[in-house]
């Protein structure tokens, strides 16, 4: 049984733990006054053996039935060695029905019934001679007890089951939706070849419209239209495999950022605060050169430091973009400054960067052949 209890250590908190502690101080005071100060004849070893009685309350949760146990064999040893007479209710009491409403609340029907007859057993030990005819009265408290303990662990069980089954229909529904999803997937792959082939038969026609077009302007205007088209599609495909893809893998879907998201991004880099100057004729770039102006002008913005002095400015000319981003400069900002100089030189352009009295300037050109 001891080694039982023993292998219930774990089980131990800080609670119970305190319980043993307080009761057996308890204990330990009311048997010095009882043994000591009293005229009883009792042997003062009665005082540290009385100990057995209340420690079994360590094991109140982790083995309630083994502390039971426990406490009527270590009661029934003090009695034997040192009488009835030494024994105070104060302490039995409460370390008996703690241990029988623990019981009840955490063992099955068959081991709660016998840790209710073990605390019942420790309460007729001590009627016999002590607690006389009230022991009937202190039997019905314990089963009483006994039965609130039993209503704590039905309810515990019934709100335990109903968190269950909210699991379960929660994953069931999880599972429903995650078969919906795999349905409208299914249905848009059959559509993704449907619109690869339209897509890809409107570009070949524009590319056969060029090759036969003599004229250098039909020409360029009809790659205008593919370059268009193309980036049409490419958002097209960007959205529908966008919805094939896995739920968990993460990966973006929305569009590449543009110039018109530039004023966005600047909100939430330096606040509403910061300054954006648009000049020339805002048109259509190239995708490429619209995405890497955005990189750029995001590398220099994080070269300079949260401040209301911060201004963007951009400029349509009629063979380049040109880029201005000036405000005060950031400790070790030249990292960025770098990462958008690598940017400019992906198209052939030019970066030009300076430090003046701690504000930075930094001037981009980008250059781009003319739509017609």
């Amino acid at each position: 049984m001891m080694r039982s209890m023993t292998s219930a250590r774990e089980g131990i908190g800080k609670l119970d733990i305190a319980l043993a502690v307080f009761f057996s101080g308890l204990g330990i005071f009311l048997m010095y006054a009882n043994v000591v100060d009293s005229e009883v004849d009792a042997n003062v070893l009665a005082i540290p053996v009385f100990l057995l009685v209340t420690l079994p309350l360590l094991w109140r949760r982790a083995a309630p039935l083994n502390a039971l146990a426990a406490t009527l064999a270590a009661l029934l040893f003090h009695d034997v060695l040192f009488g009835t007479d030494v024994v105070r209710c104060g302490v039995l009491l409460p370390t008996v029905f703690l241990l029988v409403f623990s019981a009840g609340a955490r063992l099955d029907r068959r081991e709660s019934r016998m840790a209710l007859a073990l605390g019942l057993g420790s309460i007729v030990a001590e009627s016999v001679t002590f607690f006389g005819g009230f022991g009937v009265v202190i039997a019905g408290i314990t089963v009483a007890v006994w039965y609130t303990g039993r209503v704590v662990r039905s309810r515990t069980r019934l709100a335990t089951e109903l968190q269950e089954k909210t699991i379960e229909l929660r994953e069931a529904r999880n599972r429903r939706a995650h078969l919906e999803v795999a349905a409208d997937r299914a249905r848009v792959a059959g559509e993704l070849d449907e619109l690869l082939q339209r897509r890809l038969g409107e570009l070949a026609r524009l590319a056969d419209e060029g090759a036969a077009t003599s004229d250098a302007a039909g020409a360029t205007a009809t790659l205008a239209d593919i370059e268009r088209e193309s980036r049409r599609t490419l958002e097209e495909m960007r959205a529908v495999v966008g919805v094939l893809r896995d739920d968990d893998a993460g990966a973006p879907t929305e569009p590449q950022p543009t110039l018109i998201h530039l004023e966005a991004m600047l909100v939430r880099a330096k606040g509403a605060d910061a300054r954006l100057t648009v000049e020339g004729s805002p048109r259509a770039l190239p995708a490429g050169v619209e995405l890497s102006a955005y990189r750029i002008v995001e590398h220099l913005l994080a070269a300079l430091d949260d401040s209301p002095d911060v201004e963007v400015r951009v400029r349509f000319a009629d063979d380049a973009l040109e880029l201005e981003v000036s405000g005060p400069a950031r400790r070790r900002g030249q990292a960025a400054i770098e990462r958008a100089r690598e940017r400019v030189q992906l198209h052939r352009g030019t970066l030009e960067a300076t430090l003046r009295s701690g504000r930075a300037d930094a001037v981009v050109q980008l250059p781009m052949l003319v739509e017609a």
